[in-house]
C-alpha cells in the first residue's frame, strides 16, 4: 500500500507541476486555439486535472499507516467527489468567459496559405459591458486547434509576399 501512496504521491507531483508550466507558458508565448471548443476542453481539463490532482495529493499526506484499506478507500472516493463538484463550479462560473475571436482574413501568405493576417477582437461576452479590443495579427496554424498569433502592423509587411483576401 505504502508504494502505491508513493506512486500517487510522485505522479501529483508531476502534474501539478506541468499544469502550473503550461499556465505560466500561457502568458508569455503567443500560442492561442483555433476556436472556443477547443479552449474550453482544455480549461476543463486542467480545472479537473489539477483540481483532482491536488486533492490526491493533499489527501496522500492524511493516509496514514495505521488507518485500514477500506478507510484509506472510503477517503479516497469522498476527496475525489469534492473535487469534483468544486471542478464543476469552476467550470460553470470562471470557464473560459474571455478570449480572441478571429473577425476578418486581410491577407494569405503567397507560400504558405495557413499563414494569416487578421482582425481579432478580445472580449468577454455577456460579462463585460465594454467596447471589445481590436488588433491586427498575424496567425500561423499550428495544428487544427492551436495558432501563433502575434500582432503585427500591417503598414509595415511586404506587400508582395501576401494576397488579399475579400470578406464577405
Amino acid at each position: 500500500m505504502q508504494r502505491f501512496l508513493k506512486i500517487i504521491f510522485w505522479t501529483s507531483i508531476f502534474i501539478l507541476g506541468f499544469w502550473t508550466l503550461i499556465l505560466i507558458l500561457r502568458f508569455f508565448i503567443p500560442l492561442d486555439f483555433t476556436n472556443r471548443d477547443s479552449e474550453n476542453s482544455y480549461v476543463r481539463i486542467g480545472i479537473f486535472g489539477f483540481s483532482i490532482t491536488a486533492t490526491l495529493f493533499v489527501l496522500i499526506r492524511m493516509i496514514k499507516r495505521k488507518h485500514i484499506s477500506e478507510f484509506i478507500v472510503i477517503k479516497i472516493i469522498l476527496a475525489n467527489c469534492v473535487a469534483v463538484s468544486f471542478c464543476i463550479i469552476m467550470t460553470v462560473f470562471l470557464g473560459s468567459m474571455c478570449a480572441w475571436t478571429t473577425d476578418k482574413v486581410f491577407f494569405e501568405n503567397k507560400q504558405n496559405s495557413s499563414i494569416k493576417i487578421v482582425q481579432r477582437h478580445f472580449g468577454c461576452g455577456a460579462t463585460d459591458s465594454s467596447e471589445p479590443t481590436i488588433e491586427v495579427f498575424k496567425i500561423r496554424e499550428i495544428t487544427p486547434y492551436l495558432i501563433w498569433a502575434t500582432k503585427i502592423d500591417t503598414n509595415q509587411i511586404d506587400k508582395n509576399e501576401w494576397i488579399r483576401v475579400e470578406n464577405n
